[in-house]
């Protein structure tokens, strides 16, 4: 009886739609059931294909800058030591001014990634010569002789002072005097963080970052203390890098559409960013600056990507080895990695590199978009 009635209904079902349709239906209804696997599947190997390219490229915006810092911060320690070895061979006389203005101008000539090179002495003599952001040398002279007060010279092109007396030295050779703010400070290089820091190592190191004495820049120092016979303290040799010539290299990175890759120390300061945000602030117009925390960076990306590292950071177990995770802002997902930045001299860095998901996500829905066109062209077929 019941299989009567079902054969009623499909004859009454049949007779209303063609039978044709009746046997398109079911090869239709697999085709769109095709074409969702297929987009599915598409959709699911896109998301995996973005976590590997993800990957790749951070790893290799990392190993471009480490390379970069490994060969950016060996040539102050190396300065340090041919001047060390300099003044032990007594080729350097550090009575004779002249003579060590001359010597360190040429040494910024030479090794021209530095901005300063010089020493400072127990006597609170303290000399070199430093390169201005417009690539002019200049002389940084605080001697018994100025009272120990900070002065700059601009020099001939031998490295020698421009007198305040024009008819000395030819204004072809020399540019007019430059008098700075920094003339009536009073300096004694003992009390600076660079000099302090390596009496108390008694070896080559590095200093903290600290703005120089304008409070305009940041500079990391390599400092080396050097002793005579006796083994007496006679100063501390200093070599200059600027942070914002790492900022500057970090800059020139693609890290995807809109990644970032910063340095911060362990406690979070910030080293050098690729955004051009420096890592101080100044406090007052005169001389004062502080260093930033890269969660209280002035930009949302490296913040929200520095707080959510914060969680990390804080572990009892510090990280030692290149690490990666995602995370989320405001529902996108990014992609960030760290890794640990160590020399011999006690710098101790962490690489951050982020990239957003949606710099790949839009290859995902292209391909998406592309697998489900064809399989529709294959439906009208």
């Amino acid at each position: 009886m019941l299989f009567k009635s079902l054969a009623q209904g499909v004859s009454k079902v049949s007779g209303k739609v063609p039978l044709p349709l009746i046997l398109v239906i079911p090869f239709v209804l697999q085709i769109f059931a095709a074409v969702g696997v297929v987009a599915y599947l598409s959709y699911r190997n896109g998301k995996r294909a973005v976590n590997d390219v993800a990957t790749q490229l951070l790893e290799e915006v990392n190993a471009r800058v480490e390379q970069n810092l490994e060969a950016y911060l060996t040539i102050p320690h190396l300065v340090n030591q041919i001047n060390a070895t300099a003044i032990n061979l007594g080729q350097l006389n550090l009575q004779d001014i002249p003579e060590l203005e001359r010597y360190f101008w040429q040494q910024l000539q030479t090794f021209n990634t530095l901005t300063f090179t010089g020493l400072g002495l127990e006597n609170k003599d303290n000399l070199g010569a430093e390169r201005l952001d417009d690539g002019t040398l200049i002389l940084r002279v605080s001697t018994k002789a100025t009272n120990h007060i900070f002065y700059s010279y601009s020099t001939n092109e031998f490295g020698e002072r421009c007198s305040a007396v024009l008819g000395e030295t030819p204004m072809s050779d020399c540019i007019k005097k430059r008098q700075e703010i920094l003339d009536s400070i009073k300096f004694d290089p003992r009390t600076r963080p660079w000099y302090s820091t390596a009496v108390k190592a008694g070896r080559s190191t590095w200093s903290e970052i600290y703005p120089n004495t304008a409070g305009i820049t940041a500079y990391l120092g390599a400092s080396m203390p050097f002793y005579d016979k006796q083994n007496q303290l006679q100063g501390v040799l200093l070599t200059n890098i600027n942070l914002s010539q790492i900022g500057k290299f970090l800059r020139s990175i693609n890290v995807g559409k809109t990644g970032q890759v910063f340095i911060i120390e362990r406690s979070g300061m910030l080293v050098a960013t690729s955004t051009g945000e420096k890592p101080f602030r100044t406090t007052h117009k005169d001389y004062g600056a502080e260093r930033v925390k890269a969660t209280d960076s002035t930009n949302a990306f490296t913040k929200a990507t520095a707080q959510y590292l914060s969680t990390k950071l804080n572990q009892k177990q510090p990280i030692q080895r290149l690490q990666q995770w995602e995370f989320a802002v405001d529902g996108k997902r990014k992609f960030v990695q760290i890794q640990p930045f160590q020399d011999e001299f006690g710098l101790d860095w962490l690489i951050v590199v982020v990239v957003p998901e949606a710099d790949f996500i839009e290859q995902i829905h292209a391909h998406t978009r592309t697998t489900i066109a064809l399989c529709l062209v294959a439906l009208l077929l």
